[in-house]
Parts: C-alpha cells; sequence; structure tokens
C-alpha cells in the first residue's frame, strides 16, 4: 500500500511538469519598429555583438519581439493578453553605462499559449 501511495505521487508530480518545449530564433538586427529607444537582448555577447538577437522591445512596452519559427512575433511585455505568448525577465546584474545605457543580464522565459516554455540566459542592453 504504502508503495503504491509513493508511486501515485511520483507520477501526479511527473504530471504536472510542461513537456513541450518552444524554439525562438534569432532576430538579426533591428526590426523597424524597435529603433530608438528600446531593450534588446541576445543568449550571449557574441550574439549581442553579432547583433542576433533573441527578444527585443520598446523599453518594456508592447510590442516585444520574439522570432517563432522565422516568423516575428509581436508580443507585450506586460503579458495583459493570456492567450499570448508570455514574457519573463529577470534582471540578475544592471549597470548604467551612461545616462540613457544600463546593460543587463539574467534569464528569459518565454510560455506560449499552449504551454511550451523557452528559458535561456540574456545578455543585452536598454537604452535611447
Amino acid at each position: 500500500m504504502r508503495l503504491l501511495l509513493i508511486f501515485s505521487i511520483i507520477l501526479i508530480a511527473s504530471g504536472c511538469k510542461s513537456d513541450k518545449v518552444l524554439e525562438l530564433d534569432k532576430i538579426e538586427g533591428f526590426p523597424t519598429k524597435m529603433i530608438g529607444c528600446s531593450c534588446y537582448y541576445a543568449v550571449s555577447e557574441e550574439e549581442f555583438a553579432a547583433q542576433k538577437f533573441i527578444y527585443l522591445d520598446k523599453y518594456g512596452e508592447a510590442p516585444g519581439m520574439i522570432n517563432v519559427a522565422g516568423d516575428l512575433i509581436a508580443v507585450d511585455p506586460e503579458n495583459k493578453d493570456l492567450k499570448n505568448y508570455q514574457i519573463q525577465i529577470e534582471v540578475e546584474k544592471e549597470v548604467q553605462l551612461d545616462q540613457e545605457l544600463f546593460h543587463k543580464e539574467g534569464i528569459l522565459t518565454v510560455t506560449a499559449p499552449d504551454g511550451a516554455v523557452f528559458t535561456t540566459p540574456i545578455y543585452g542592453e536598454c537604452g535611447c
């Protein structure tokens, strides 16, 4: 009986995890909607220097941009529309580079409407 209870708990706990994986493509360069004050993040310093971004937004405001299967998708960084992709940025390091420019490092998590999840370290900047 005890073994059955333990097995049931493990089965329930493993069923709660999302096994769906979301893959994001890189956004090469700056889309015209992102020129001006914006935040732009890559998965590494090297990809940042090469302008291969994983996420961009208008300084925390809509629209944010991700690339799913080659399509640029507009997202709301404030996650007001729960039927759309959900964006979470956890800033772990922030350094002010000048009056209007901040370097940021942290973790980006994107959740698709179907529950698939993409998580990556990010390296980027926000500024005007």
